[in-house]
């Protein structure tokens, strides 16, 4: 998904753009006006995405099958759930079937807002957690797989100026916030409990077939985790840009 978003921040160079009525960008000609340039901009990403499978040299956007997670820490520390865990070489598959439904442009806000739909992704990695499930105390590491279906998310992006001496201001990525829902959820972690199958097993299914009771405890620390790991690509996606050509 955040590859995906780096290619709408790389396209979007000239959005804002006052000087001219037609705007390209993706070989798409674009009228100007908000709505009709959302609508454009719209079309030429979901012409776009699917090549994020192999990646866009044009745009030094990089293959995102799979895209690879370094790592990711959740910590919730309230509620049903109070866990740390940490979570390691995460391959996610998935992030080129994502549709953009929906791009609105706010000149005066300096903001762009994107509706996204992703079916399906899918996650591989290694995870370290120790907390506790219901009460039920929890420690355990290793191999991990999860599935995320359905997923719908708002991406908004506020773009602002980065001073240079003795050179036009660049473009920077203020403000980078996400929002996302879930359809459906299945986890397995395994070797939860060492030997216990059983009781890995238990909480496996627990997890799987209660996500949506206990997604409002997680959902917040893994927004802010993808927004400090897509902010820095954000700003490296408007480095090169002059900041008089974009903002007004």
């Amino acid at each position: 998904m955040w590859s995906s978003i780096v290619l709408l921040l790389t396209l979007s160079s000239g959005v804002l753009c006052h000087e001219k009525s037609f705007i390209n960008f993706g070989g798409f000609i674009c009228p100007r006006e908000e709505k009709a340039l959302g609508k454009c901009l719209r079309d030429a990403l979901n012409t776009f995405i699917p090549k994020l499978a192999t990646g866009l040299p044009k745009y030094d956007i990089p293959s995102c099958e799979p895209l690879l997670v370094r790592s990711l820490s959740v910590k919730q520390t309230s509620g049903p759930i109070s866990v740390s865990s940490s979570f390691s070489n995460v391959y996610v598959r998935g992030p080129s079937t994502m549709r953009v439904k929906n791009v609105d442009i706010h000149t005066k806000k300096h903001e762009i807002v994107a509706q996204l739909h992703i079916p399906e992704l899918r996650m591989k990695g290694q995870y370290n957690i120790k907390g506790n499930f219901l009460m039920i105390p929890v420690e355990g590491n290793g191999d991990f797989t999860s599935k995320y279906r359905d997923i719908n998310a708002t991406v908004t992006i506020t773009l602002g100026r980065l001073k240079k001496e003795n050179a036009s201001d660049a473009v920077t990525c203020e403000k980078l916030h996400v929002k996302f829902d879930v359809g459906q959820v299945s986890v397995d972690l395994e070797h939860l409990f060492g030997d216990d199958k059983e009781l890995g097993d238990m909480i496996n299914k627990f997890l799987s077939e209660n996500w949506q009771s206990l997604s409002g405890e997680l959902q917040v620390p893994i927004e802010e985790a993808l927004r400090d790991f897509l902010k820095p690509l954000a700003d490296h996606a408007f480095a090169a840009l002059s900041a008089d050509d974009i903002l007004f």
